[in-house]
Order: structure tokens, then C-alpha cells, then sequence
């Protein structure tokens, strides 16, 4: 379906939007990135995925997995420019 397709590009385009805060904290310090948020957004997304495997929504699981992994990749980045 052309739904789908959409829904598997939207995916990928609205996860380009976290890519300057993966810079940002992997590029130094970042003491004003607030790395709580990014932990819950890794829930959330974590929640939203279980969601969509129950379901066998593919472009959801897609959606999740991008989204999860460029939250965690906020986050690993904070912690080893920062400490805890």
C-alpha cells in the first residue's frame, strides 16, 4: 500500500530531526541537554514497539526501531562526554 510506504519514509524523515542532538552530544559536553528526556523517549519508544509487534504493524516496528536507536545514541553520547 501506498500508506505503508509513507508511513515507513516518515519514519526515517522524523528521526533526521534528532540527528543534530546525536552531534551535539557526541561532540563534547553538552550540560544542556537534558538526557532525562531522551531516557524517556527510549521508554516510550520501547512501549510504542511492544505495541507494534503485538500488532504486526511492520511500519510502527520500523518506525520504533530507528526511533529508539537515534534516542539511545542521544544518550550514550551524553554519558561519555558527561558525568553522571
Amino acid at each position: 500500500m501506498v500508506i505503508d510506504g509513507a508511513a515507513y519514509v516518515v519514519a526515517v524523515i522524523g528521526n533526521v530531526a534528532v540527528i543534530p542532538q546525536v552531534i551535539k552530544a557526541w561532540s563534547g559536553p553538552a550540560p544542556g541537554l537534558a538526557v532525562l528526556t531522551w531516557i524517556l523517549f527510549i521508554g516510550f519508544g520501547v512501549v510504542w514497539l511492544l505495541y507494534a509487534v503485538a500488532h504486526k504493524q511492520k511500519p510502527l516496528i520500523f518506525a520504533q526501531i530507528v526511533g529508539i536507536s537515534c534516542n539511545t545514541a542521544v544518550v550514550l553520547g551524553w554519558l561519555v562526554h558527561n558525568s553522571l
